[in-house]
């Protein structure tokens, strides 16, 4: 496929708003049915689901631009920020004083997709119980069986069988790729089983036990590219056969919306002030277009509440502190911030059996890459992450088997039964580290933290980086599992090695005393990209978590306001989250249809 950034039907702001100062006549040709702000992971969806109706006007904006450059789309090429794709900003987090003031890479995608572009392609819907929890937190209509539509019309599944649960006619393909590509792989299961982990052939299943192993779906489609949520829903063909009623406005920086007050009706946005990102501040732009029906922000759990609180919309204390008019204050947005937390356990192996061989010996570089241009097969095909391991914690004894006899232990519909750790496989180091060795990784990852961060401004100026204070460990209810998680880690690496694969602990703990792996924990913690919750569904009132929206996605106070991401997330879900955003904007399209009597 030849790239079409050249020839995609994206527009300049100039294309698509008005300059400031501006007359009536020019805003009405600037003015849409819908506006939406972002079109990474949940923008890209929600675009195309709303201009399906062609009898409505839909202009989506995006900071960064619609590159598909062939390094883009190679599944492990694509998962490497330094491809030079363009896809990726990274930007150091506030320090965390929980774990030793240290500081971690916070990072998004940039472009049309998002963080769909650049993250490791995991498909994982998360277990029944997870949204059955959100109802059980007064959100009546977010529970399982209200979802599990929204995964059904978006999923195209390659591999796995027809099923009630699973989608085979949407546009968005996954596949599951059970020939591994390294040796250690093969002998993850085995050990996972010696230890009383079931293996089951789909980990997105309803039914699937709250304790389990298996081949993970990932996002490829079936050319063997990456299938981004912008390949999926915005491909060149629907963008541009609808090119008369949906707009994308690409490399612009939305600076503020606007909201007016209107005495009889409340507050109301109704518009959107945004900047030319192509060239420096100093010779921007400002333009402004104007919604006649709703603007809907989709920037992502850290961008969404920067634009809010450049607004006017946040925490009054700290709008006021930038010099920002207030014009509603809500204490919940850019709140209430969690993150799954990852702790590498690595291990030596082979050199020969790693992604370190590509780098050791260019040659074998080479040779896969032909590979994967002949036939679509190799290395170069495959993500860098294929197996997990989901499991709760309590389930495991003092040396690290899953020990239970009641089946309502693993009922994966229950919300007590929700994961708390998965342990992801990985042959390479994920550490990063400059060693001429083969390392191997068992990526622990908590993936259901009690610890709450934050997002805020660092200054009044869109351009800049928001704050990002991920506060690891500030609550130690966190250490629980994830002292059992790295425990099952290293016994998991003993049980790899008792098989006769070579494995020699290289990243681990001291020793497995409580103190050790504590430190270890503290000085290993780093996040898993997978921001939530800053601009949560959930009421005002509430002291220690306010929430931002209601359960139609629509921020309180504010008329013709929506968000849609995982900052709406009433709760971080325990799996990748990807898959949950798509289908949170599926609902939303749908909540938008039924409320201006669209089906």
């Amino acid at each position: 496929m030849r790239p079409f950034s050249s020839s995609y039907p994206e527009h300049s702001p100039k294309d698509v708003a008005v300059t400031i100062p501006f007359t009536a006549d020019a805003l009405t040709k600037a003015t849409y049915d819908y506006i939406i702000v972002g079109g990474g992971t949940a923008g890209c969806c929600l675009a195309a689901r709303l201009s399906e109706d062609p009898s409505v006007s839909v202009l989506l904006i995006e900071r960064g631009g619609a590159v598909d450059t062939w390094t883009s789309k190679v599944p492990l090429l694509s998962a490497n920020p330094n491809n030079g794709s363009r896809l990726f900003i990274e930007w150091p987090s506030k320090p965390m004083k929980h774990v030793d003031d240290r500081t971690v890479g916070i990072a998004r995608g940039e472009g049309l997709g998002g963080t769909s572009r650049v993250n490791a392609m995991l498909y994982t819907r998360g277990a029944p119980s997870e949204y059955n929890n959100w109802q059980a937190m007064g959100h009546p209509n977010w529970c399982y069986d209200d979802l599990c539509p929204y995964f059904i019309k978006s999923e195209r599944t390659l591999s796995q069988p027809r099923s009630r649960f699973r989608g085979h006619t949407g546009p968005w393909e996954n596949q599951t790729f059970t020939d591994l590509s390294f040796p250690f792989l093969n002998y993850f299961r085995p050990a996972a089983e010696r230890l009383g982990i079931p293996s089951i052939p789909d980990l997105n299943s309803p039914t699937a036990p709250a304790v389990a192993c298996g081949t993970l779906d990932v996002a490829i489609d079936h050319k063997v590219y990456r299938a981004s949520t912008f390949h999926a829903f915005l491909p060149h063909s629907v963008a541009s056969a609808r090119s008369r009623n949906l707009k994308i406005c690409t490399r612009a920086l939305a600076t503020r919306l606007e909201i007016i007050r209107n005495s009889s009706a409340g507050m109301r946005a109704e518009g959107l002030y945004f900047e030319d990102y192509r060239g420096n501040a100093a010779s921007a732009n400002t333009y402004y277009v104007q919604a006649r029906r709703e603007v809907i922000v989709c920037c992502g759990a850290l961008a969404s509440p920067q634009l809010l609180m450049l607004s006017g919309l946040g925490p009054r204390a700290h709008l006021q502190e930038h010099g920002i008019a207030l014009v509603r204050d809500m204490p919940g947005v850019g709140s209430n911030l969690k993150d799954h937390f990852d702790l590498p356990i690595t291990f030596e192996a082979p050199l020969e059996d790693t992604i370190h061989l590509l780098l050791e010996k260019p040659w074998r570089g080479i040779v896969e890459l032909l590979k994967y241009v002949v036939n679509g097969r190799g290395l170069l095909s495959t993500p860098f992450v294929q197996m997990a391991i989901f499991l709760r914690t309590p389930l495991l004894n003092d040396r690290m088997e899953v020990v239970t006899t009641d089946t309502k232990d693993l009922d994966p519909t229950l919300p007590e039964n929700i994961p708390d750790i998965e342990i992801k496989p990985i042959a390479l180091n994920a550490y990063n580290n400059t060693q001429k060795i083969g390392v191997v990784t068992l990526l622990t990852c908590l993936v259901t933290p009690k610890s709450l961060g934050s997002v805020r401004l660092a200054s009044h100026n869109p351009r800049d980086h928001p704050i990002v204070d991920l506060d690891f460990l500030n609550d130690p209810r966190d250490y629980v599992p994830l002292r059992k998680g790295v425990k099952l880690s290293m016994r998991l690496g003993q049980e790899i090695g008792v098989q006769g694969y070579p494995l020699k602990p290289l990243g681990v703990p001291a020793s497995q005393e409580d103190h050790d792996v504590d430190h270890f924990i503290r000085t290993g913690a780093r996040t898993c990209y997978h921001y939530a919750s800053t601009c949560r569904m959930g009421p005002e009132t509430e002291d220690k978590l306010p929430g931002v929206g209601d359960d139609e996605l629509r921020v309180h106070g504010i008329q013709n306001l929506r968000v849609c991401d995982a900052s709406v997330f009433p709760e971080i879900i325990a799996a990748h989250t990807m898959a949950p955003v798509v289908a949170v904007a599926e609902k939303c399209a749908d909540l938008i249809k039924q409320a201006y009597g669209k089906d």
